[in-house]
Formats: C-alpha cells, structure tokens, sequence
C-alpha cells in the first residue's frame, strides 16, 4: 500500500548537502507528489486531464526549484525571500506574465531547513496558482503579496495575501473536489504549521505559524 501524503510529509527528511544523499532527497521529495497525484486520481474527480497534468508539472518543479536551490547554496538553510521569489516568478511567467504584481516582505533572517522550505515552496505554489485562477474572474490584474517574520527566537510565521474577490459565498475548504485547499492543508498539518485562512471581497489571506524552524 503506497503511504499517505500526511505520513510522507511528517517524514520528509533533507540531510547535509553532499552528492551521495541527492539521490534519497529527491526521492522523498517526489513522494509527495506521488501521493497527491494518487489520492487525486482514487477521488475519479480529474475533470480536466491537461489542467490537471499541469498541476502536477507545476509541483514537481517546485520540488526541482529547491534542489537546484540547495546545490547553488551549499547550506544546510533556504532562504525564503529568493526561493519563494523563484517560485513566484516561475508560475506567474507561466499563467499570467503580464497581469501579476509580486511584493515580498521576506528578510535575510527568514530562513527554513530544507526539510520545512519543501512544504512551504509547495503551500506558496498551490497559493499562487489559485489566485492566478480565480481572484479576478473578470481578468483584471492580480496582486500578491507574501511576507514572512521571526517569531522568538526559533519560529516563524508566513502570510500570503491577493486582492482578488475572495472565496465564494458558500464556499467550503473541506469539501471533496477542492483538492488545492485540501493539499494546502495536508502540507500544513505535516509541518506542524498553525495556519488559518480569511477571505472577504478585498481578497483571501492565508496565514501559517511554524515553531522550531531552525535545523
């Protein structure tokens, strides 16, 4: 039996940064993928095959942004503000390369061990793409804006904002088909994260507190 996404991410582990460990990161990292794509496709809900494919492609991207990331680095840390930023960069050059307005509020000492900055790369991916989907359904621009913050001395908090339309009326996070909401959610909860949402015409807000960042 394939193992869940919960346990896959609550044992997601990146050692040191040396060449005979690449191979066992990345294939941890892709399990993720592996088994959201499973659980997708038991729910029979894959509507759209192409958007569906290009889901995927988007997150295994974000999977190969932090390896290439961390081989760049040589550090046993990521740096928030340049991985989100790729992260960013990527999907909105992708989906909306001209109706996109990116600000980050990220500093120098907003920093994750890799084994968090994976989960947080995947939740910022996810978050991005469903604003760039759905925040102006009229197809007006898009703003978004991430910011991140030391909580103490070993937390940290993450906040991702747009200024779209919000959620609809009577809309459910948990209901079945919202796969987006509900891998958000599962990433959240793997990394311990005390996240929240709000959303209101003035746009959504999404909001994860993490304890013990440091490695």
């Amino acid at each position: 039996m394939q193992p869940g996404i919960e346990a896959t991410i609550s044992t997601l582990e990146f050692p040191h940064v040396l060449r005979e460990e690449v191979d066992h990161r990345i294939a941890n990292s892709l399990q993720i993928i592996s088994s959201l794509v499973r659980q997708r496709a038991g729910t029979g809900t894959v509507s759209d095959p192409q958007t569906f494919l290009m889901e995927v492609a988007d997150r295994i991207d974000t999977v190969g942004k932090l390896h290439l990331f961390l081989a760049r680095s040589m550090k046993e840390t990521v740096q928030l503000d340049a991985y989100l930023k790729e992260i960013c960069e990527r999907l909105t050059g992708a989906l909306a390369p001209t109706a996109t307005s990116l600000a980050f509020d990220c500093p120098a000492d907003c920093s994750l061990s890799p084994k968090l900055a994976l989960p947080v790369g995947l939740i910022t991916a996810e978050l991005v793409s469903n604003s760039l989907k759905y925040a102006h359904p009229t197809g007006l621009p898009t703003k978004i804006t991430l910011s991140c913050s030391r909580d103490g001395a070993s937390g940290l908090n993450f906040v991702y904002e747009d200024d779209g339309v919000g959620f609809p009326e009577d809309f459910d996070i948990s209901a079945p088909g919202h796969m987006g909401m509900r891998f958000i959610e599962l990433l959240s909860k793997g990394i311990a994260g005390n996240h929240n949402w709000l959303s209101d015409s003035l746009g959504i807000r999404f909001e994860i507190a993490l304890a013990n960042v440091l490695p």
